[in-house]
């Protein structure tokens, strides 16, 4: 039924989209965006030298989002993978068909946030009603801002007071859902701005984790019924015998931004930001009743076709423990102007402690007693940034800087009396140590020359080394040698615009990606396997090359792009098994043809009609340690992603439907695997929708629904059904 209703929903959207231009006559033109990220400085969007998007204050208010990776869900050549709302403890935003939140490189006001130590980026800690835009780079953006900018470069950019302002939000819905937002603004005399704002949400969750065992040939003595069969990604035949509770989780944010004009017309300014996300599972549910029709979490039952399973309370908890993150970030920017030099210098601090526990997988233990172990870790990164731009004439300018960076981690596990109590410490068991530091130094040349044409030529020297590397069990700590490497990033572009109205493209770039902390120290044990690490790794490299074109009709008001790129993955770092032992590896080469297409309509100045389409032909063209792999598609990356939606405001009247479709993904290295089953993914739309009313001035009341069709699939953990949200909002 949903896909029918989906397929529907998509035709009238695109039938829509496509017949706005016969009746668009007299609306009014789209105003023209500025990025800043794609070149470091002012840009209107269309004469970016690479594909763009720039997501407004505005939109934003108009989806039904809680944490910034959600915001990007509808963008083109954006996979956004949050499979458990706000109790997942690594969502990723990728880029370009390119797995890992590693190889996108996210920024907080032109400061990247990804950690130290694996890259990860905190999407649930940071605020989204302090934004007053994101933009997003498509391709390699290692020319301008170094490591992990491979499939392109996300730039958050917060909002700065003009005057004073205040809101409240709040906010309930399913699952015992309930949230919480406010802010305060104002700015004295003219010159100094300060916002202070508060954002908190809460959730009971939902049963995101099946429980499923294997089936053998019955004995005849089998006593326990109920469950349902699946199969694992392999196949394989499961028997789920319950899940492992309700995933609750919680969020809080603090933000703060001020700014200082200066007298010479420069501004400082002090931003901040702390957030905290906490997770975990209620107590587990069991499908299993004995003879007497009592529930029960162990024994043994038999199917109708004569298969035996069986299940003990140690099977709910397996991996179901608890965790928290903390993350706090401070900035000072400053943008002044010396003669024709404009200049802009940055400073930032970042910490992350973050915590975990998992239960004992020996033995049989249950939810109230089992022992387990905590990781407990400390990620610190201090940045300082100098940037100026020049220019050489009216048609000629040159932009150039010098940054560095230093991360230091240290973790260490415990052991655990209880495995839900993080405070039940006994001994410490484990140690991670290491750090890094990366300078870099980079130089852009922008050129207009003649015919309207604009030539970019761009380049950036990276160094870096790793130390105070050591890991292992308490007592047999292994120190690791201080590698140390480098990389330079060239870019050369051109845009062209022949016309008043059309905007041509086209570049070839390099990005890298070096290892992180993780990968070369992070040596460690869990049950029979050893998970080694390598301080002898190279940085992942990725050549890339696209063309381009933004052609607008109709007084802007219809906008049609089309990008084509082909990149070439190479030192792909991954994880090789040997027996009981995994090594971390440069092994691969891949290569991925890609192509995005997007349309927005504007018919009339209160309807928005948009789409897009990305498509991601990804393979495997070298891999001596899994020759299996060769030929076949990257994993966890999804072949297709659509887009598509309406947005419209009428009076008092504000509402969105959008729709999002995830093609075939795969998670073996031979696309072997099974999909539509837990641990895989789904080929689902899910289609979202909001209407907010507005009855008065400065008070509005908004109903979202999510996952309208209550399409049942899997996002690796059991996706959300149909869930409602009610807010009622104020604002002065």
């Amino acid at each position: 039924m949903f896909n029918l209703y989906g397929r529907w929903l998509l035709i009238v959207v695109v039938s829509l989209a496509l017949s706005a231009p016969l009746w668009a006559a007299d609306t009014p033109q789209k105003l023209q965006e500025v990025v800043v990220s794609a070149t470091r400085t002012e840009k209107a969007a269309e004469e970016a030298p690479a594909s763009v998007s720039v997501i407004s204050r505005e939109e934003i208010q108009q989806l039904n989002v809680k944490t910034v990776d959600e915001v990007l869900r509808y963008e083109t050549g954006v996979l956004v993978k949050r499979t458990k709302g706000i109790a997942d403890a690594t969502p990723r935003v990728q880029l370009r068909g390119l797995y890992g939140q590693d190889r996108t490189l996210l920024l907080l006001d032109g400061l990247p946030v990804n950690d130290g130590y694996s890259a990860g980026a905190p999407l649930t800690q940071l605020g989204i009603d302090n934004i007053e835009r994101i933009e997003i780079i498509r391709g390699p953006g290692s020319a301008l801002y170094g490591g992990h900018a491979m499939g392109g470069v996300i730039n958050i950019i917060t909002r700065r007071p003009t005057g004073l302002e205040a809101a409240l939000k709040l906010g309930g819905g399913s699952d015992d859902t309930r949230n919480i937002s406010a802010s305060l603004g104002q700015m004295f005399w003219n010159k100094f701005g300060i916002r202070l704002g508060y954002e908190q949400e809460e959730t009971d969750g939902y049963a995101t984790t099946p429980v499923s065992r294997s089936l053998s040939t019955a004995t005849g003595t089998e006593t326990l019924s109920g469950g349902y069969e699946t199969t694992n990604t392999s196949g394989d035949p499961k028997w789920v015998v319950g899940d492992k509770g309700d995933n609750w989780a919680k969020r809080r944010n603090l933000n703060l931004q001020t700014s200082l004009n200066l007298p010479d017309g420069g501004l400082l300014s002090l931003d901040g930001q702390w957030g905290r996300q906490k997770y975990g599972y209620d107590a587990p549910h069991t499908y299993l009743v004995d003879g007497a029709g009592l529930p029960t979490f162990s024994g043994s039952g038999a199917t109708s076709d004569g298969r035996r399973f069986t299940a003990s309370p140690s099977n709910y908890i397996y991996y179901s423990g608890m965790g928290e993150e903390t993350f706090t970030h401070l900035s000072l920017n400053l943008d002044e102007e010396i003669g024709k030099l404009g200049l802009n210098g940055k400073l930032g601090f970042q910490n992350t402690d973050k915590w975990f526990t998992s239960n004992k997988a020996s033995g049989i233990q249950d939810y109230n007693t089992a022992p387990g172990s905590l990781s407990d870790a400390t990620t610190q990164s201090l940045q300082a940034e100098l940037q100026g731009n020049y220019p050489l004439g009216e048609d000629h300018s040159l932009t150039g800087g010098v940054t560095f960076r230093q991360n230091d981690f240290d973790q260490d596990v415990f052991a655990l009396s209880f495995y839900r109590d993080e405070t039940s410490k006994t001994a410490k068991t484990e140690i991670t140590e290491g750090a890094d530091r990366f300078y870099g130094v980079y130089l852009q040349d922008e050129w207009r020359l003649p015919a309207k044409l604009t030539l970019y030529l761009g380049a950036r020297y990276d160094y870096w080394q790793a130390y105070d590397g050591r890991a292992g069990a308490v007592g047999s700590e292994q120190d690791f040698s201080e590698p140390d490497d480098n990389a330079i990033s060239p870019k050369a572009a051109l845009v062209w615009n022949p016309l008043a109205d059309t905007y041509l493209r086209t570049s070839v770039g390099k990005a890298f990606r070096p290892p992180t902390i993780y990968e070369l120290y992070r040596t460690w044990q869990s049950g029979t396997i050893t998970y080694h690490s390598n301080p002898d790794l190279a940085p992942e490299t990725l050549w890339n090359y696209e063309a381009g074109i933004d052609q607008y009709f109709w007084e802007r008001r219809v906008k049609l792009a089309a990008t084509v790129f082909h990149s070439v993955l190479d030192d792909a770092i991954e994880s090789v098994t040997v027996g009981s032992d995994r090594y971390t590896e440069n092994v691969s080469k891949a290569e991925i043809d890609g192509l995005e297409l997007e349309a927005e309509v504007r018919p009339t100045e209160w309807l928005r009609l948009w789409g897009n389409a990305a498509w991601s032909d990804s393979e495997v063209v070298d891999n001596p340690n899994d020759p299996a792999s060769e030929g076949e598609h990257l994993t966890n990356v999804p072949l297709t992603v659509y887009n598509a939606g309406l947005d419209a405001t009428w009076r008092w009247l504000t509402a969105s439907l959008d729709g999002n479709y995830q093609g075939r993904i795969y998670t073996k290295t031979d696309n072997s695997d099974v999909n539509d089953v837990y641990g895989g993914y789904s080929e689902r739309w899910l289609w979202n929708s909001k209407l907010t009313v507005t009855p008065v001035e400065r008070l509005s009341v908004s109903l979202a629904v999510d996952n309208l069709f209550d399409e049942d699939y899997y996002d690796y953990y059991i996706g959300r059904g149909r869930s409602y949200l009610l807010e009622v909002a104020a604002k002065w």
